[in-house]
């Protein structure tokens, strides 16, 4: 890609007729349009039967957009297969639990060889047929995989192939799953089934590596492709529409073969906006680098019970947030409003009838915009001090055993978040296994299961002088879900210099109270009580019969520091945790108003601050730093006022 912020949308000219084509790229030249994305959910135009392939339609709209220097995308169709393939090969389909093709939208077995062998084919097809196209800068694989679960026999062969590697020897593997409980012990490969309907007895350890085996089928989906584009067309990229907050598919495994991450967004209008920068966030961890997204909401959602009206500007500030968190291209969805089927809502660029909406003219400002800095923008990335473990594998083993209503992992890593975005801070979510060395702070909410890998990826980011700060109910199982048969917090004890001798979930109506720095907090959920070795104590419980045990500690471990923080339930606590770790490293901060969100790009020449009002009301904002507003052109100090839905750019 060349260096710049792309801003355009995604469209369909297979929808509309042919002598409505010209008039739309008219407007797409008028509104600054710089790319497009083609071909998503086309396979039956491309392959009307089988075998036989029909580009001609999309050559002549290529040819027509590509003479206006717009740049595209090209999609691999293969989400919505055609009705001539599922009719031959009805087995292509996913098979569910109780043994029965169930198909939805992209609910194909990503096993089948069947589905692979034209899967394959489209995609040669068209990589040979575009590869030398001029127009043509890149490519997505599929749209919003799911990895999808199915049943069927392939599965289930590949499972126990999958298995094999993982574990050697089915010993092993009795082994790490504890099948010795409810006398689930398996004496060969073939025994070994998927969690079916039918099976009397499933393990929490073999859902969570079911989990991990549909997630390797997907990725190793992706792969195969991503090899076929390659083999054609090395010099365009690849990337892949990821599903948003969809925790099936792991995207740090999605994203190691592509060439850019990317991402679909669809925001409610009246969210708080922390799911929307924690999705963003996410997806430019995957591969820490600048990222794509490929569908932005600038409509009406065609899946909810309600929509809000879309406010003026918020379609702008949507755009601009997700370049204020690395993206280098937002394509909006859809260039002009669905008419058909699931649909029909106006998400649109234009209306149905084809007349532009106000979102059009906010794409048409951002790009006028973007104009002045957009392209030393595009070579700076977004400054991230902190990295918090954010563990599709922890997903799935917290969702496999769910034990206490009250707790949920995701909701305990936003609430880190959360209390980092109002100091102004961003931070990337990672995978345990990744390295850590670029961050001041590592954030580990509930790490539950520690593989020696993990171990020592912690321990060497500590030693060298990082700060690793450990959440409640964390080092008590294997890799495999099962509980350690050593103290708790297991290959976290000599990194947090405490041991946890008792523990207590409390329900709702009940909490407790701890005193840390010279004033009291309210906690709930889950309570560890540390017993310290190395550690010193910051805070203790107040009530029951634990008062006076360690509830928060802190231990020197090589040249750097662990806190462990034995407690949930309370925001102010953890902002308040946080702020002093935030002082003690010297990380800048400022705190935001509500509704104001901050993040930071840079490089060695530039940095920009972004401050996102996603409030309706005007907020006064304190700078992180004066510097040039790049947008109104003025130079701004201190604090400055910033309207409901709107943006402020700061270049220093």
């Amino acid at each position: 890609m060349e260096q710049k912020i792309y801003v355009g949308s995604n469209y369909n000219p297979e929808h509309w007729p042919r002598d409505r084509w010209a008039e739309d790229v008219r407007l797409m030249k008028e509104a600054g349009v710089n790319i497009i994305r083609l071909a998503d959910l086309a396979w039956s135009k491309l392959e009307p039967t089988n075998g036989t392939f029909d580009f001609g339609w999309l050559d002549d709209f290529i040819e027509m957009v590509s003479k206006e220097n717009v740049q595209i995308v090209m999609a691999t169709p293969i989400e919505g297969s055609p009705v001539w393939l599922r009719h031959i090969h009805p087995e292509v389909v996913a098979t569910d639990e109780f043994g029965h093709i169930h198909g939805d939208r992209g609910h194909h077995c990503h096993n089948s060889s069947t589905y692979a062998f034209y899967v394959d084919r489209i995609v040669h097809k068209m990589a040979a047929h575009y590869a030398s196209n001029p127009a043509i800068i890149g490519w997505q694989i599929d749209n919003e995989l799911r990895a999808v679960p199915c049943y069927c026999g392939e599965c289930a062969k590949n499972y126990r192939r999958w298995l094999q590697e993982r574990y050697g020897s089915i010993e092993k593997l009795n082994e790490e799953w504890g099948t010795v409980f409810w006398s689930q012990v398996y004496n060969k490969w073939e025994e070994v089934q998927l969690p079916t309907a039918d099976q009397l007895t499933k393990s929490v350890s073999q859902i969570v590596d079911y989990k991990r085996f549909c997630s390797f089928s997907t990725v190793n989906y992706v792969n195969r492709q991503i090899g076929i584009l390659k083999s054609y067309a090395p010099h365009q990229f690849v990337t892949h529409n990821s599903l948003g907050l969809y925790h099936g598919l792991d995207v740090y495994k999605l994203g190691e073969n592509l060439d850019y991450m990317g991402v679909d967004l669809y925001p409610d209008v009246d969210e708080d906006n922390i799911n929307t920068i924690m999705n963003l966030d996410i997806h430019r961890s995957a591969k820490r680098a600048n990222f794509l997204v490929l569908e932005q909401k600038n409509g009406y959602f065609n899946y909810s019970d309600y929509n809000l009206a879309i406010e003026p500007g918020i379609v702008r500030l949507w755009g601009y947030q997700d370049i204020a968190r690395g993206a280098n291209a937002v394509l909006f969805y859809n260039w002009r409003a669905n008419r058909f089927s699931w649909e029909q809502n106006p998400n649109g660029i234009l209306r149905h009838d084809g007349s532009p909406r106000r979102a059009y003219y906010e794409l048409q400002q951002m790009n006028q915009e973007l104009k002045g800095f957009g392209e030393e923008l595009a070579g700076t990335t977004v400054d991230a001090p902190v990295g918090i473990i954010h563990s599709y594998d922890h997903i799935w083993a917290f969702d496999a055993h769910v034990q206490y209503k009250n707790f949920e992992y995701r909701e305990h890593i936003k609430s880190y978040y959360h209390a980092l975005n109002k100091m102004g801070i961003t931070s990337d979510l990672i995978d345990p296994r990744m390295d850590l060395s670029r961050y001041k702070i590592v954030i580990a909410p509930s790490l539950m299961m520690v593989s020696e890998e993990i171990q020592e990826n912690l321990k060497t980011f500590v030693k060298n002088g990082g700060c690793l700060v450990i959440g409640a109910r964390s080092g008590f199982k294997t890799w495999a879900n099962v509980t350690i048969d050593t103290p708790w917090p297991g290959l976290l004890s000599e990194l947090s210099g405490v041991l946890v001798d008792e523990f207590e979930v409390l329900p709702d109506k009940y909490s407790n109270t701890i005193f840390y720095n010279g004033k009291e907090y309210e906690v709930k959920v889950w309570l560890d009580m540390l017993e310290t070795k190395s550690a010193e104590t910051l805070a203790v419980y107040k009530q029951k019969f634990y008062a006076g045990r360690t509830a928060i500690s802190k231990n020197s471990y090589g040249k750097g520091t662990v806190y462990y923080v034995g407690v949930m339930g309370n925001e102010e606590l953890n902002s308040d945790i946080l702020l002093d770790i935030v002082k003690d490293r010297n990380i800048p901060y400022t705190f935001l108003p509500e509704g104001v969100f901050a993040t930071q790009r840079k490089n060695d020449q530039h940095s920009f601050t972004f401050y996102i009002n996603k409030s309706n009301e005007a907020k006064q904002v304190p700078l992180v730093e004066n510097g040039l507003d790049v947008i109104s052109g003025n130079q701004v100090s201190d604090c400055v006022t910033i309207n409901g839905l709107d943006v402020l750019i700061v270049k220093k």
